[in-house]
């Protein structure tokens, strides 16, 4: 091979790299872009699904505590309940006496 033959080879190699670089740089360029803006997109969805989940488990805590004051709610009324019902049978016994008493007194003058 001649000196020329062996440049127009190494010309040609040169040629062929500066374009399969040429293509090469740019397809690299775009999937590295394109994978920062996929991560970039898992972190932003990834703070979301935390906040999420923050906001779950206040609904949660949300609903334990309307579930304590049903329950707190449901006693009360329960205790008011039966306390009126005791409250009434007394009422009602004091009357029978008052009534008991009152018909031994309209016995008693006649």
């Amino acid at each position: 091979m001649s000196g020329w033959e062996i440049i127009g080879i190494g010309f040609g190699i040169l040629l062929g790299s500066l374009g399969l670089l040429a293509f090469v740089v740019p397809v690299l360029w775009i999937i590295s872009h394109y994978s920062h803006k996929v991560k970039i997109e898992r972190v932003r969805l990834q703070q979301q699904t935390q906040g999420t989940e923050a906001l779950r488990k206040e609904i949660e805590n949300l609903r334990q505590q309307f579930q304590q004051l049903r329950e707190s709610s449901t006693q009360f009324v329960l205790s008011s309940d039966n306390s009126l019902t005791a409250l009434r049978d007394k009422v009602q016994r004091i009357e029978e006496r008052l009534d008991a008493i009152e018909q031994q007194t309209l016995q008693q003058r006649l």
